[in-house]
């Protein structure tokens, strides 16, 4: 009699996110457009080891930063880009959320609810066979002890979705300390730029916008400012959700 392959409990698969945001929820409807995004990687010492040789090989020693692109740091960061997409499994996932007409009294529940949905679409998009549990390190917000129920709030988020306890923790770092999460920022920056872009709040033949186009090019799509799951070559997982 065969074994039941069903039976018994799914291998797991580790994941580590590097998470990021864009914009403030509790600024003017001027300021559009907020985005918070995930990087996310199996094998994270592959990714950091790759970043780091870029830097060394360019003598970059700056943080990478979407508001610090200049036309002569320009090609480093298309470097950057050919990176990620180069990078094995890698997963990145993005909400946008168009301010216009919302209220976000809350700011920080807000928040917390974003990042916990956001991490929750990087869970279990490529193998249904196994489970995926994700330790995350974020760019660190300023809250007061008080509001302080970040991890709380996102872990309760990820088991209502998931129905298991996915999150193995979170710690919030400052992000020039860490070169992954400057990879997220430029990647969330990017897809907000998009949407500027778009709806004319900025500048469409600036640094920043060449950037956006060598990212569309780079994933074959018309634009960045739509919703879109992408699976591309090397496993590479590219989502853009709008709220």
């Amino acid at each position: 009699m065969n074994k039941d392959e069903g039976s018994g409990p799914k291998p797991r698969l580790h994941l580590f996110g590097y998470l990021d945001e864009t914009g403030l929820l509790h600024t003017p409807e001027t300021d559009r457009f907020f985005g918070i995004g995930l990087v996310a990687v199996p094998n994270p010492r592959h990714l950091h080891r790759a970043i780091i040789r870029l830097k060394n090989k360019h003598k970059f020693h700056e943080e990478f930063h979407f508001n610090s692109i200049k036309y002569s740091s320009l090609p480093i960061y298309k470097s950057l880009i050919d990176i990620t997409f180069a990078e094995p499994n890698l997963r990145f996932s993005i909400q946008i959320i168009d301010k216009k007409g919302k209220n976000h009294a809350n700011k920080y529940k807000s928040y917390n609810k974003y990042a916990g949905q956001v991490i929750s679409s990087i869970l279990d998009v490529t193998n249904v066979k196994r489970s995926e549990y994700i330790t995350i390190l974020a760019d660190d917000v300023s809250t007061s002890d008080k509001e302080d129920k970040f991890e709380h709030d996102v872990r309760e988020t990820i088991k209502r979705i998931h129905r298991r306890n996915a999150l193995f923790g979170i710690a919030r770092l400052e992000s020039h300390a860490v070169s992954e999460i400057q990879l997220a920022d430029i990647l969330v920056s990017s897809v907000a730029y998009a949407f500027k872009m778009k709806n004319s709040l900025v500048s469409k033949s600036s640094t920043k916008a060449k950037l956006v186009r060598y990212i569309q090019n780079k994933i074959n799509t018309y634009e960045l400012a739509t919703n879109m799951e992408l699976r591309l070559k090397n496993g590479v997982y590219f989502a853009i959700k709008t709220k």
